[in-house]
Protein backbone atom coordinates (compact mmCIF):
# COMPACT_ATOMS: atom_id res chain seq x y z
CA UNK A 1 0.00 0.00 0.00
CA UNK A 2 1.24 3.42 -0.62
CA UNK A 3 0.33 6.93 0.33
CA UNK A 4 0.30 10.48 -1.67
CA UNK A 5 3.80 12.23 -1.51
CA UNK A 6 1.86 15.23 -0.41
CA UNK A 7 0.52 13.47 2.34
CA UNK A 8 4.20 12.08 3.41
CA UNK A 9 5.23 15.41 2.87
CA UNK A 10 2.28 17.41 5.23
CA UNK A 11 2.83 14.34 7.65
CA UNK A 12 6.98 15.31 7.56
CA UNK A 13 6.30 19.14 8.23
CA UNK A 14 3.87 18.48 11.08
CA UNK A 15 6.39 16.20 12.99
CA UNK A 16 9.24 18.61 12.72
CA UNK A 17 6.99 21.18 13.78
CA UNK A 18 5.92 18.80 16.97
CA UNK A 19 9.76 18.43 17.49
CA UNK A 20 10.45 21.66 17.68
CA UNK A 21 7.19 22.00 20.40
CA UNK A 22 9.44 19.40 22.40
CA UNK A 23 11.96 21.10 22.20
CA UNK A 24 10.19 24.47 23.46
CA UNK A 25 9.15 22.53 26.37
CA UNK A 26 12.79 21.24 27.30
CA UNK A 27 13.93 24.69 27.48
CA UNK A 28 10.91 26.30 29.24
CA UNK A 29 10.97 23.53 31.78
CA UNK A 30 15.13 24.28 32.29
CA UNK A 31 14.82 28.37 32.03
CA UNK A 32 11.82 28.23 34.34
CA UNK A 33 12.63 25.24 36.39
CA UNK A 34 8.89 24.10 35.66
CA UNK A 35 8.79 20.22 36.53
CA UNK A 36 8.41 18.47 33.44
CA UNK A 37 8.63 14.63 31.99
CA UNK A 38 12.18 15.65 30.36
CA UNK A 39 12.59 11.60 28.95
CA UNK A 40 8.99 11.82 27.25
CA UNK A 41 9.98 15.06 25.68
CA UNK A 42 13.27 14.22 24.52
CA UNK A 43 12.20 11.09 22.81
CA UNK A 44 9.57 12.86 21.17
CA UNK A 45 11.96 15.21 19.95
CA UNK A 46 13.83 12.16 17.99
CA UNK A 47 10.62 10.12 16.79
CA UNK A 48 9.68 13.72 15.35
CA UNK A 49 12.65 14.12 13.63
CA UNK A 50 13.09 10.35 12.83
CA UNK A 51 9.51 10.24 11.54
CA UNK A 52 10.11 13.14 8.98
CA UNK A 53 13.19 11.69 7.53
CA UNK A 54 11.40 8.74 6.70
CA UNK A 55 8.70 10.58 5.33
CA UNK A 56 10.55 12.77 3.17
CA UNK A 57 13.85 10.91 2.88
CA UNK A 58 15.68 13.55 1.42
CA UNK A 59 14.95 15.73 4.86
CA UNK A 60 17.51 12.73 6.28
CA UNK A 61 21.01 14.43 6.38
CA UNK A 62 22.07 11.48 8.49
CA UNK A 63 21.83 9.17 5.39
CA UNK A 64 24.98 6.74 5.03
CA UNK A 65 25.83 7.41 8.65
CA UNK A 66 24.70 4.56 10.78
CA UNK A 67 20.88 6.28 11.06
CA UNK A 68 19.05 2.97 10.76
CA UNK A 69 21.37 1.08 13.34
CA UNK A 70 21.58 4.23 16.07
CA UNK A 71 17.75 4.85 15.94
CA UNK A 72 17.83 1.26 16.46
CA UNK A 73 19.39 0.97 19.20
CA UNK A 74 18.01 4.60 20.81
CA UNK A 75 14.32 3.57 20.39
CA UNK A 76 15.58 0.05 21.96
CA UNK A 77 16.80 1.77 24.82
CA UNK A 78 13.70 3.91 24.96
CA UNK A 79 11.19 1.04 25.21
CA UNK A 80 13.14 -0.59 27.90
CA UNK A 81 12.95 2.56 29.76
CA UNK A 82 9.35 3.45 29.60
CA UNK A 83 8.67 -0.46 30.19
CA UNK A 84 10.71 -0.21 32.96
CA UNK A 85 8.98 2.83 34.68
CA UNK A 86 5.69 1.36 33.75
CA UNK A 87 6.81 -1.62 35.67
CA UNK A 88 7.87 0.15 38.39
CA UNK A 89 5.16 2.36 39.34
CA UNK A 90 2.54 -0.84 38.94
CA UNK A 91 4.61 -2.52 41.24
CA UNK A 92 5.03 0.17 44.04
CA UNK A 93 1.67 1.17 44.11
CA UNK A 94 2.74 5.25 43.04
CA UNK A 95 1.02 5.55 39.63
CA UNK A 96 -2.36 4.76 39.34
CA UNK A 97 -3.74 3.33 36.18
CA UNK A 98 -3.85 6.24 33.93
CA UNK A 99 0.00 6.85 34.48
CA UNK A 100 0.84 3.14 33.78
CA UNK A 101 -0.92 3.51 30.76
CA UNK A 102 0.40 6.67 29.93
CA UNK A 103 4.04 4.62 29.96
CA UNK A 104 2.64 1.82 27.94
CA UNK A 105 1.67 4.51 25.13
CA UNK A 106 5.32 4.69 25.26
CA UNK A 107 6.32 1.92 25.35
CA UNK A 108 4.02 1.10 21.70
CA UNK A 109 5.52 4.21 20.57
CA UNK A 110 9.14 2.95 20.78
CA UNK A 111 8.22 -0.30 19.57
CA UNK A 112 6.87 1.00 16.52
CA UNK A 113 10.00 3.43 15.75
CA UNK A 114 12.42 0.22 16.50
CA UNK A 115 10.06 -1.52 14.41
CA UNK A 116 10.29 0.84 11.21
CA UNK A 117 13.71 1.42 11.79
CA UNK A 118 14.39 -2.05 11.83
CA UNK A 119 12.18 -3.13 8.61
CA UNK A 120 12.93 -0.10 6.13
CA UNK A 121 16.61 0.29 5.93
CA UNK A 122 16.45 1.81 2.38
CA UNK A 123 13.68 4.63 3.41
CA UNK A 124 16.07 5.41 6.44
CA UNK A 125 18.95 5.36 4.19
CA UNK A 126 16.83 7.96 1.72
CA UNK A 127 17.22 6.10 -1.05
CA UNK A 128 13.55 6.46 -2.25
CA UNK A 129 11.35 8.90 -3.11
CA UNK A 130 8.98 11.11 -0.80
CA UNK A 131 6.41 8.71 -0.22
CA UNK A 132 6.77 5.58 -1.79
CA UNK A 133 9.75 4.61 0.86
CA UNK A 134 7.84 2.87 3.17
CA UNK A 135 5.61 0.98 0.26
CA UNK A 136 8.60 -0.03 -1.59
CA UNK A 137 10.09 -2.11 1.03
CA UNK A 138 6.91 -3.26 2.81
CA UNK A 139 6.91 -4.50 6.22
CA UNK A 140 8.94 -7.95 7.28
CA UNK A 141 6.26 -9.06 9.69
CA UNK A 142 2.70 -7.62 7.76
CA UNK A 143 0.80 -8.88 11.31
CA UNK A 144 3.22 -7.37 13.66
CA UNK A 145 2.89 -4.03 11.90
CA UNK A 146 -0.84 -4.09 11.92
CA UNK A 147 -1.05 -5.14 15.70
CA UNK A 148 1.26 -1.87 16.14
CA UNK A 149 -0.73 0.62 14.28
CA UNK A 150 -4.08 -0.92 15.94
CA UNK A 151 -2.59 -0.69 19.18
CA UNK A 152 -1.23 2.73 18.43
CA UNK A 153 -4.80 4.40 17.01
CA UNK A 154 -6.30 2.79 20.52
CA UNK A 155 -4.10 4.60 22.49
CA UNK A 156 -4.70 8.22 19.98
CA UNK A 157 -8.34 7.71 21.06
CA UNK A 158 -8.04 7.04 24.76
CA UNK A 159 -5.67 9.91 24.89
CA UNK A 160 -8.34 12.41 23.08
CA UNK A 161 -10.86 11.26 25.35
CA UNK A 162 -8.33 12.27 28.20
CA UNK A 163 -8.28 15.86 26.62
CA UNK A 164 -11.20 17.38 28.46
CA UNK A 165 -9.65 16.40 32.05
CA UNK A 166 -6.27 18.49 30.95
CA UNK A 167 -7.83 21.70 31.24
CA UNK A 168 -5.26 24.03 33.27
CA UNK A 169 -6.80 25.48 36.51
CA UNK A 170 -5.37 28.58 38.33
CA UNK A 171 -3.96 28.42 41.94
CA UNK A 172 -3.54 31.82 43.70
CA UNK A 173 -0.80 31.25 45.95
CA UNK A 174 0.46 33.26 48.49
CA UNK A 175 4.49 33.45 48.78
CA UNK A 176 6.02 34.42 52.05
CA UNK A 177 6.32 38.48 52.27
CA UNK A 178 4.57 38.82 49.07
CA UNK A 179 1.56 40.06 47.01
CA UNK A 180 -0.28 36.60 45.81
CA UNK A 181 0.59 35.69 42.58
CA UNK A 182 -0.38 32.86 39.98
CA UNK A 183 0.58 29.67 38.90
CA UNK A 184 -1.17 26.70 36.68
CA UNK A 185 -2.03 23.63 36.96
CA UNK A 186 -3.79 20.94 35.38
CA UNK A 187 -6.88 18.84 36.26
CA UNK A 188 -10.40 19.86 36.92
CA UNK A 189 -10.82 20.31 40.17
CA UNK A 190 -10.33 23.21 42.76
CA UNK A 191 -7.00 23.24 44.91
CA UNK A 192 -6.60 25.22 48.11
CA UNK A 193 -3.15 26.16 49.85
CA UNK A 194 -2.79 26.99 53.41
CA UNK A 195 0.96 29.13 53.61
CA UNK A 196 2.46 29.35 56.87
CA UNK A 197 1.01 32.54 58.73
CA UNK A 198 -1.28 32.90 56.17
CA UNK A 199 -5.67 31.93 55.59
CA UNK A 200 -6.57 28.83 53.15
CA UNK A 201 -6.54 30.39 49.20
CA UNK A 202 -8.47 28.99 47.36
CA UNK A 203 -8.30 27.95 43.30
CA UNK A 204 -10.45 28.62 40.64
CA UNK A 205 -10.85 27.93 36.65
CA UNK A 206 -9.98 30.12 34.40
CA UNK A 207 -9.40 28.07 31.58
CA UNK A 208 -6.72 28.02 29.23
CA UNK A 209 -4.40 31.07 30.42
CA UNK A 210 -0.82 31.54 30.32
CA UNK A 211 1.41 29.77 33.07
CA UNK A 212 2.98 31.33 36.02
CA UNK A 213 5.29 30.39 38.32
CA UNK A 214 5.37 31.15 41.86
CA UNK A 215 8.86 31.05 43.19
CA UNK A 216 9.57 32.70 47.07
CA UNK A 217 11.82 35.92 46.51
CA UNK A 218 11.46 35.80 42.60
CA UNK A 219 9.04 37.84 40.43
CA UNK A 220 6.50 35.07 38.86
CA UNK A 221 7.54 34.48 35.36
CA UNK A 222 5.03 33.14 32.18
CA UNK A 223 6.06 30.20 30.91
CA UNK A 224 3.26 30.68 28.09
CA UNK A 225 1.81 28.00 26.37
CA UNK A 226 5.01 26.07 26.33
CA UNK A 227 3.94 23.75 29.29
CA UNK A 228 0.14 22.95 28.34
CA UNK A 229 -0.69 19.60 29.11
CA UNK A 230 -3.46 19.58 26.44
CA UNK A 231 -0.85 20.73 23.83
CA UNK A 232 1.85 17.81 25.10
CA UNK A 233 -1.09 15.45 24.42
CA UNK A 234 -1.77 16.68 21.38
CA UNK A 235 1.29 15.94 20.34
CA UNK A 236 1.12 12.64 21.36
CA UNK A 237 -2.22 12.30 19.17
CA UNK A 238 -0.16 13.05 15.93
CA UNK A 239 2.84 11.63 16.47
CA UNK A 240 0.20 8.62 17.05
CA UNK A 241 -1.77 8.87 14.02
CA UNK A 242 1.08 9.01 12.04
CA UNK A 243 3.18 6.58 13.21
CA UNK A 244 -0.26 4.29 12.40
CA UNK A 245 -0.02 5.84 8.71
CA UNK A 246 3.38 4.71 8.09
CA UNK A 247 3.00 1.22 9.99
CA UNK A 248 -0.82 0.46 7.21
CA UNK A 249 1.58 2.03 4.10
CA UNK A 250 4.10 -1.03 4.44
CA UNK A 251 1.40 -3.70 4.27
Amino acid sequence: MSGPSWLAGGLAVVMIATAVYCVSRLVAAWRWRRPTEYDVDGVHVLMGVGMAGMLVPRLNSAAGSGWDIGGAAVFGAAMAWFGWRAIQGYRGGRAGPHAVAHHGQHVLASGAMLYMFLALPSAGAGGLAAGTAMAATGARIPTFALLLALGLFGYVIWTTDRLSSLAPATVTVMASGRAPVSAALSGPASVSITSSGQAPVSATRSGPAPVSIAQPGRVPVSAGPAMSPRLAACCEILMGVAMGYMLITML
